[in-house]
């Protein structure tokens, strides 16, 4: 197959491919997603739906770039996520103490709406996707008066830009580095492929299902 090279990166010897078989997409999205908040040094980010893959490596990125990390996911994650590098764990956003200047949310419905309580005057919510299902009524007077300034800028990882793979090789040296956990949870051939998607819809595992290729 022809690929552009501006989507390939090498891989060190460090990393196996299954753990690089995670960056691609959960790993770029993660990374391009906390890009809108700018510069990240002692800024307060928070990340719903944090138990996914994107959120695990959200949290893993955003500590790496010195922000302090509210992380929103089930009581049963909160542990593991905290030894991920999250400062606050919640079940709900409700639940988060103070403003953020970086949102990011995956869940949508009346998760978008309360995150628009916590958005900093100026601040970001980044739009990733919406796991809920549901819809956000939104109107202008939730943003003023306190969060004057807020925008809501929407993600999709298949529009975020070409040059995919600097990102990718940014994300395999802290891997290499042992600065970012990818976290396999199940390795299947391609043959059982019905096993791992039973999993993933029964939320039965945190991380993620790398399906193998026979040669």
């Amino acid at each position: 197959m022809a690929v552009p090279t501006d989507r390939l990166a090498i891989m060190p010897d460090a990393v196996s491919f299954a753990s690089a078989a995670t960056l691609p997409v959960a790993g770029t999205t993660a990374l391009r997603t906390l890009r809108h908040g700018g510069d990240l040094a002692g800024q307060r980010v928070l990340i719903t739906g944090a138990s996914g893959a994107v959120g695990r490596f959200q949290i893993q990125i955003a500590r790496e770039q010195g922000a302090s990390v509210t992380a929103v996911a089930s009581a049963r994650h909160h542990d593991d996520l905290r030894d991920l590098g999250a400062g606050q764990l919640v079940e709900s956003i409700e639940l988060a103490e103070g403003s953020f200047s970086l949102i990011t949310e995956s869940v949508g419905g009346k998760s978008l709406a309360d995150a628009i309580e916590h958005v900093a005057p100026g601040g970001t919510i980044v739009m990733l996707g919406s796991s809920s299902g549901e819809l956000t009524p939104i109107g202008f007077r939730q943003f003023v008066p306190g969060h004057e300034g807020a925008r809501l800028q929407t993600f999709a990882y298949y529009t975020s830009g070409s040059a995919i793979g600097a990102d990718i090789a940014a994300l395999l040296d802290l891997v290499a580095a042992g600065r970012l956990e990818t976290r396999v949870a199940m390795t299947v051939p391609w043959t059982d492929i019905g096993r791992a998607l039973d999993a993933l819809r029964q939320r039965s595992f945190s991380g993620k299902a790398i399906v193998t290729m026979a040669g």
